[in-house]
């Protein structure tokens, strides 16, 4: 894969293997607003936010924003939101998420972060750890 979009395809045929095809994923545009997700995910038992990057974890301060928003309002573990980050150079995604706790006086941390390998084990491993 050489791309973000690539990338969201890779995620999207993961999520429809591991679910049977029992997933609906939606690409939201980006002039619905700054910040927004990439990817509204619903499983059979999640609801996934993604921001997609590619061989960044870098976001824009409105990205931030609004991971660190949302993730105040969910009260339960249904509702997920996360950034994924894709390294095809060294064979991994990173999974990161942000809450109030990511504000630092050093700036913005996640407050967890995960590597797991670039391929269906690996995709498969992080699909059972929602």
């Amino acid at each position: 894969m050489k791309t973000e979009a690539q990338f969201n395809t890779w995620l999207r045929k993961g999520f429809h293997e591991e679910t049977n095809g029992k997933a609906v994923i939606e690409r939201v545009e980006s002039t619905v607003g700054n910040g927004i997700f990439d990817l509204f995910v619903i499983l059979p038992h999640k609801v996934l936010f993604i921001e997609s990057k590619y061989q960044t974890t870098k976001l824009r301060s409105e990205q931030y924003a609004l991971q660190i928003k949302a993730s105040t309002v969910v009260e339960n573990d249904v509702c997920r939101v996360m950034s994924i980050a894709a390294y095809p150079k060294t064979g991994r995604f990173i999974v990161n998420t942000y809450t109030t706790s990511s504000i630092t006086e050093d700036g913005i941390k996640p407050s967890s972060t995960i590597n797991y390998k670039l391929s269906k084990e690996g995709f498969k491993l992080f699909y059972n750890q929602l």
